[in-house]
Order: C-alpha cells, then sequence, then structure tokens
C-alpha cells in the first residue's frame, strides 16, 4: 500500500491558486491587520522563520537588563534553544511532564527564576502550555513570559488565542506549520514599550533579494504540486532535501520576511479555521480508536484548552515498540514521526549553552524515546485513519 502513496507527516495545502495573486497583489500591510483583528495584537514585526522572529524577541527583551536566562522545556524543538543560543543568552531547561508535555510545575517550582529573563513554554503539536497559570509566575519572579505559539495558530485557553499571552508571542510559518509560506515567522505584542525595541532590531535585518523571493515561489510551487501523498513519497525518498529532521543551529540567518511571503500570508488566512477543523476531527478519530490501548498513553490537553493538533502525539512502551510502529505505518503509507530525536539536554555540543548548574531533566529524556507523531492534516482520508488505528492497535506485543 505504501510503495506509491504517503502522507505526510504533517501539513497544510498550499493551493496554487493563492501563490499566483501574491506575486502580484499589493497588500502588504493588510496581514499586520488582519493579526489585529484575529487576534488583538496592537503590534505585529514579520521575520524569515519562526526562530528568527524568537531570536529577534529575546534581543529586545535582554535591552536594559542584566538577566541572561531563558527557562525553556527539556523537550521542544530544536529551534527553540537554538534562538535562545543565537541571542547570547543561556538556557534554563525545565523537565516536562509526559502526561501533558507541557512544563512540569512541580520541576518548574525548584528553579531560581532569579535569573531567568523569560520563560518560553512551547504549544508542541497544536497542544496550548497552560499559558493562563504560567502568566502569574513569570510575573512573580520578574521575567517576561514568551508564548510560543509557534506550532499553535488558531489553538486557545479559556478563548483566548495561543500567540497573545504573557509579554509577546510568536508563530511559525514554516513547512508543517498552520500555513505555511515556506518559511516566516511573526511576532505580536500588545507592549508599546516592547514594540518599539523590537521595531529597531526588525529594522536592521537584511530584506530578501531578488533570488531569494525566486526561490520562495519556486519552492510554494513545488509544495503545491507535491504534497499530495500520491506524489509525496518521491520527496521522502531524496536524503538531501531532509525532510523531517531537526537540528541545533546557533548561528542560523536572520532576515526580514519578503513581502511575497506576508502576502501568500494573506491569501492563506482564510483557510486557518477550515484546516484546523479538519485536524481536530482527525485528530478526535485517532483518539478514539487508540485510547485505551495497552502500551500507548495519549497525552491530554491542558483543561480549559482547544489545541489545533497539528500533529496527534503518542508514547510509545518504549523506544523499541516506537520504532515497530513506525516502521508499520511507514510500510503502510502512513507518514508517522518520531518527532525530536532527543530531549535538549542530549544535543551534542549544547553544553557551553546551558545554565552550568542545570539538573537532569528525565521525563524530557522519557518522551524523546517513545514520542510517535501521528498525520491529522487535511491530505489525511478516512481509509487513513482507520488504517493508522488498525496498525496502532494491532502492534501491541506484551513481553
Amino acid at each position: 500500500m505504501g510503495a506509491h502513496r504517503l502522507v505526510a507527516p504533517a501539513g497544510a495545502p498550499l493551493p496554487v491558486r493563492t501563490v499566483l495573486p501574491a506575486l502580484f497583489r499589493r497588500n502588504d500591510r493588510r496581514l499586520a491587520r488582519l493579526l489585529e483583528e484575529r487576534l488583538g495584537a496592537r503590534y505585529a514585526f514579520f521575520a524569515s522563520s519562526g526562530r528568527a522572529a524568537l531570536a529577534v524577541l529575546l534581543a529586545a527583551l535582554r535591552e536594559g537588563s542584566d538577566r541572561r536566562e531563558v527557562v525553556m522545556p527539556a523537550y521542544t524543538c530544536f529551534s527553540v534553544p537554538s534562538a535562545v543560543a543565537r541571542a547570547g543568552l543561556t538556557i534554563r531547561l525545565c523537565d516536562v511532564d509526559p502526561k501533558t508535555l507541557d512544563l512540569d510545575q512541580n520541576a518548574l517550582a525548584r528553579l531560581d527564576l532569579s535569573r531567568a529573563l523569560c520563560i518560553v513554554p512551547s504549544g508542541l503539536y497544536g497542544l496550548p502550555s497552560d499559558l493562563a497559570a504560567l502568566e502569574p509566575i513569570a510575573r512573580s519572579a520578574g521575567a517576561a513570559l514568551v508564548d510560543d505559539a509557534a506550532q499553535c495558530l488558531g489553538a486557545t485557553q479559556a478563548g483566548k488565542p495561543c500567540g497573545t499571552f504573557g509579554d509577546a508571542g510568536f508563530y511559525s510559518l514554516g513547512r508543517g506549520k498552520g500555513i505555511t509560506t515556506m518559511g516566516g515567522g511573526i511576532l505580536v505584542t500588545r507592549q508599546g514599550a516592547l514594540a518599539r525595541k523590537i521595531e529597531r532590531h526588525v529594522e536592521r535585518l537584511p530584506r530578501a533579494s531578488t533570488l531569494e523571493v525566486g526561490v520562495a515561489v519556486a519552492t510554494s510551487l513545488v509544495y503545491a504540486a507535491m504534497l499530495a501523498p500520491s506524489r509525496y513519497w518521491m520527496l521522502d525518498r531524496l536524503p538531501f532535501l531532509g525532510l523531517g529532521r531537526s537540528h541545533f543551529e546557533p548561528d542560523f540567518p536572520i532576515a526580514a520576511l519578503s513581502a511575497y511571503q506576508r502576502r501568500l500570508a494573506v491569501e492563506l488566512w482564510p483557510h486557518v479555521d477550515a484546516y484546523n477543523r479538519i485536524r481536530r476531527a482527525n485528530a478526535e478519530g485517532l483518539r478514539a480508536g487508540i485510547g485505551g490501548v495497552e502500551g500507548i498513553e495519549v497525552p491530554r490537553p491542558i483543561d480549559g484548552t482547544s489545541p489545533i493538533y497539528l500533529r496527534f502525539p503518542i508514547l510509545a512502551r518504549d523506544e523499541t515498540h516506537r520504532g515497530d510502529l513506525l516502521e508499520r505505518l511507514t510500510r503502510a503509507g502512513i507518514g508517522a514521526s518520531a518527532s525530536y530525536p532527543t530531549s535538549i539536554e542530549e544535543i551534542p555540543d549544547i553544553g557551553r549553552h546551558l545554565a552550568p548548574d542545570q539538573e537532569a531533566c528525565p521525563g524530557a529524556r522519557a518522551v524523546a524515546a517513545r514520542m510517535l507523531t501521528l498525520p491529522t492534516h487535511p491530505g489525511v482520508t478516512p481509509d487513513d485513519i482507520e488504517r493508522t488505528v488498525a496498525i496502532v492497535r494491532g502492534s501491541w506485543r506484551p513481553r
């Protein structure tokens, strides 16, 4: 079944009819207006990637502060520690709770936050962190709260959009996110003083060249054509593309988001809610079929949150069980993923960027060894859901 059909691990449709209008329509300022209408974000800024947006924000936050530590989950996207290192700051890891993938509140309570510039919780796979609980914790410690909504565009807690909690938030427009402009980051805040600092940094960012814009357009067209399962398998077999790989890159480039990509985001904006409805429905189908299966743990959403399920995360019994599941699903044409290869503390060469008295994070290590994500995007069919459930339910072999 999977020889010439493979469902992408994550993705958002990029209709060709949105690419060409983005080349010619002059709506550069409209994206900021859309963000204000939907999020109430008074100030919005744009960068070449989500990690670039975070690095810019961290550089703005450190102005006038002698605090140099950034508290972040010990299991998250490698872009987060990359941005912290890029900003010249120190990483302070907080262990995660495997039951929710959120920060472990007991581990957070043990941390000395007197040197913390900010706390950056991550809404992995579209499951929001407990942002409402973190706001007073950050405030009492004199630290900023940065709402990492890179994977949570459209998710909410108590009806409030993710990305708008705390002092500032950011979103990613990269491949596999809620909508994609083939790279890009959005940074939002309601605080005027912070916005003025951010603006000074953004104004200094290099602008995209004509060649870079051309590459973005060509990449958009290829992505639009190849995301379908009947064609995605061809991309997956090209190792030089590095699809799905995570890298710690403390020297990554930072630039402004091109006008073309801002216009493309405007064209895609009306699809955000429709794509998320499909993801949620697919996630519920997976939950109904997989919930209660022996050897499988499904992380639960934080109470009061409305996840978007960019992917559907499950925890296998152990690394061997995860590998068996991954092999079976791939053979069946389901693009499951082991996600991030290690916890943050296990990344090679990251030691010099960590706080010297960093405590161990066993929860994060366990999640990294057991995590498996299942596709939920609009390209997933009911047959794909049924096949995925059957494989997961049939994979358990007691010792």
